[in-house]
């Protein structure tokens, strides 16, 4: 998967032929290959889109707090190394944020430090307001909830294109309430250790 830009590569097809070149004989029909491409067929089709609630700075570093954290992109906050998000930036009306870029952190809601969809990233100044897109969040980020902190999962919208062409969106999966978030973490058997 190409997580660095929109750009679809490698493709299946690439990864076809590198197989085929590096073991042809999978390709004799001695044998059976089954493989499995889940990530690099959803990742490009999901997007997570948050409001950056308020900004603060640590040290020298301004930090961006938004409500995509952790809870979405856990992977992202405990490995940023393997698992590296773009972000992309904008101002609150929705127009690409413009600006001298500055080293600063995106930050999620939980309680803890490493709680960063970016770190030292070099974009244009976000301040309250602001929205922040994070790309290819389609494989392991709304699928893999984390639900530290009782951090409810956000809602789900999917689009579809008329045969005119115009965009039409619809609620997949509604944010999680607070009633279902007490129930989950059982609510009904408060007095149980009583």
């Amino acid at each position: 998967m190409n997580f660095a830009s929109d750009e679809e590569s490698p493709t299946h097809a690439e990864y076809v032929a590198a197989l085929r070149a590096a073991v042809p004989a999978l390709f004799d029909g001695s044998y059976g290959l089954v493989t499995e491409f889940g990530r690099s067929l959803l990742a490009k089709h999901g997007l997570v889109l948050a409001r950056v609630e308020y900004t603060k700075s640590s040290g020298s570093r301004p930090i961006a707090l938004t409500h995509a954290g952790v809870q979405l992109a856990t992977r992202t906050a405990y490995a940023p190394a393997a698992w590296p998000v773009r972000i992309l930036p904008y101002d609150a009306k929705g127009a690409p944020r413009t600006g001298d870029p500055v080293a600063q952190d995106v930050a999620g809601p939980a309680c803890f430090a490493g709680d960063l969809l970016a770190s030292a990233r070099e974009l244009p100044p976000l301040a309250p307001g602001d929205l922040i897109g994070v790309p290819d969040t389609g494989a392991y980020f709304f699928t893999a909830h984390y639900g530290y902190n009782s951090l409810p999962r956000p809602a789900v919208h999917g689009f579809t294109l008329t045969a005119s062409g115009e965009v039409r969106f619809r609620l997949v999966r509604p944010a999680q309430r607070l009633d279902e978030i007490v129930a989950e973490a059982g609510g009904a058997h408060g007095d149980a250790l009583l």
